[in-house]
């Protein structure tokens, strides 16, 4: 027995919610990785919800999860630089 159920595409949408994902993950390990894929996320998901309208949900939590990926990557790069400023500023000098 086959079905004859058509499938809409949702490609986009998946892959914009896999990148958010990815995003929040490697903002906390790899920033500069957290911040591209987080774009890429974006990109996706806002090309997601006008040619996909079955993927409006996954699309759209693609969308929230790249903003939080690439705002928590962001935040952890500038408080990284500050440290590093902080250690080279505490260094003896030799």
């Amino acid at each position: 027995m086959s079905s004859s159920v058509a499938t809409t595409p949702k490609t986009k949408g998946i892959v914009s919610l896999v990148l958010g994902i990815v995003s929040v993950v490697f903002a906390f390990l790899f920033s500069p990785l957290g911040i591209l894929a987080g774009i890429a996320g974006l990109i996706l998901g806002f090309l997601s919800r006008k040619s996909e309208p079955a993927a409006r949900t996954l699309s759209l939590w693609g969308l929230i999860l790249s903003i939080v990926g690439v705002v928590l990557s962001v935040i952890f790069l500038i408080l990284g630089a500050v440290l590093a400023a902080q250690i080279m500023q505490n260094m003896p000098a030799s």
